[in-house]
């Protein structure tokens, strides 16, 4: 888009020794017949950009009013040429330094080139002039915001409110400002109010849904991610935000569905694949978790450079339980010695790899695993269940209400509970 020009006036007078500016330090002016040239330039412009800047380029520049950089900067900017629209700008700032427009400019190029700290400097001398108007501190507010400085941002943006009341941008990331000091309640409150004014706006839902998120409150969040997918708003990241929220809430169905809509476009991310599987191996529906699995292979070929060792182990540990649902046991119980011999703590595989164990009869070298999963933070009582339930197999019932009683002092389950007294009833 093109950032035009404002501010200039009519014409000064030249020395021959380069640009002299008028009684206007912030704004430069032109002659009649620089006027004559921005003019036609301008119109040339809206149908070839390029031959627009070179008519501008046939004037003498070391002589020309800033205002000719200030229109070059702006073309080179259209097209999308942030060096040469930053060339530009500069060039424009050297004849006069405090070209209020030219240094706005620049900064936003500096913006849209992750050049932070140097769009900061920029605005905060606009600032110090008392040149910074509403727009100014808006990009102050972002490029502070891009910097991890919300509470600077916060300031800027509460500034620009008051130049600008209600304006949608400077809520927007006042909101964001809030939210990154953890002040949510704040953030929302000011979400909701655009929402109120724009209610197909995606990232406001995502806002408010990250915000939920980060509270704990994924009841809400859920609530927040469906409402948007009912507008349409909801886009891929959040549908499978909602998958695992889904998940989580067990409500494996429900989840499926978020994720094949997620999944419908772009390739989500492994760690969302992986979520996926989990969901379709939890509903029983090895077709899709084994679609899910081939497409997650594909991305994490050897050779790229984003391999991630953790993602490889779970990846395989799936691939083992979807063999286990398939009762291919062999296949199950090699891929499971595969993720230990990676992970020797892997105590989810432990259990899986106990399990088939016990299936196939060998009860002794299910008890071992499972002391060695009862080894591994978090999985102590899983662990011990499995244990219990391969010694009463063995119809070792005294041991079996032992490693109960024991799980029941890491986690009381009830359901746990009414199995140890069926057990010690047993062992009576």
């Amino acid at each position: 888009m093109l950032i035009l020009m404002s501010g200039c006036t009519m014409a000064v007078a030249r020395d021959g020794h380069g640009y002299q500016h008028g009684n206007d330090p912030f704004e430069p002016t032109v002659t009649r017949e620089e006027s004559t040239l921005l003019n036609t330039a301008m119109r040339v412009a809206g149908t070839n950009v390029t031959q627009a800047i070179r008519m501008l380029q046939t004037k003498e520049l070391p002589e020309a009013s800033p205002a000719l950089d200030f229109a070059i900067g702006n073309l080179h900017f259209q097209n999308e040429r942030l060096d040469e629209a930053a060339a530009a700008y500069k060039a424009a700032i050297k004849k006069l330094p405090k070209f209020r427009s030219a240094i706005m400019n620049l900064g936003r190029v500096y913006l849209m080139q992750e050049r932070t700290e140097d769009a900061i400097t920029l605005y905060q001398q606009l600032v110090s002039d008392g040149q910074a108007d509403a727009d100014i501190l808006l990009l102050l507010g972002h490029a502070l915001l891009m910097e991890n400085a919300p509470v600077s941002a916060e300031s800027a943006y509460r500034q620009s409110l008051l130049l600008r009341p209600k304006h949608a941008d400077a809520m927007l990331g006042m909101a964001k400002a809030l939210m990154q000091q953890e002040r949510y309640a704040e953030g929302l409150a000011l979400v909701g109010e655009i929402l109120q004014r724009d209610p197909a706006n995606r990232e406001l839902w995502s806002l408010r849904a990250n915000a939920y998120l980060s509270m704990g409150k994924h009841t809400k969040a859920t609530r927040t991610i469906e409402k948007a997918r009912r507008l349409g708003c909801a886009d891929a990241e959040m549908l499978a935000t909602l998958g695992d929220l889904l998940l989580n809430q067990d409500q494996p169905e429900d989840a499926l569905r978020a994720y094949e809509a997620a999944f419908t476009g772009d390739t989500p991310s492994i760690a969302r694949m992986l979520r996926a599987i989990e969901g379709f191996l939890m509903v029983g529906d090895g077709q899709r978790a084994s679609s899910m699995i081939a497409r997650a292979e594909s991305n994490l070929e050897p050779d790229t450079e984003s391999v991630d060792e953790a993602q490889q182990i779970k990846l395989l540990r799936l691939k083992a339980e979807l063999a286990q649902q398939e009762a291919r046991f062999d296949d199950a119980m090699a891929l499971c010695d595969d993720v230990l011999k990676l992970d020797p703590l892997d105590g989810r595989t432990m259990l899986v790899l106990a399990e088939l164990q016990q299936d196939s009869g060998r009860l002794e070298d299910a008890a071992m695993t499972c002391e060695r999963a009862a080894r591994v933070k978090g999985y102590e009582a899983d662990a011990l269940i499995r244990h219990a339930q391969i010694e009463v197999a063995r119809e070792r019932y005294a041991r079996a209400a032992s490693l109960l009683e024991a799980a029941q002092t890491f986690e009381n389950r009830p359901h746990v509970g009414r199995y140890l007294e069926q057990v010690r009833w047993m062992v009576k």
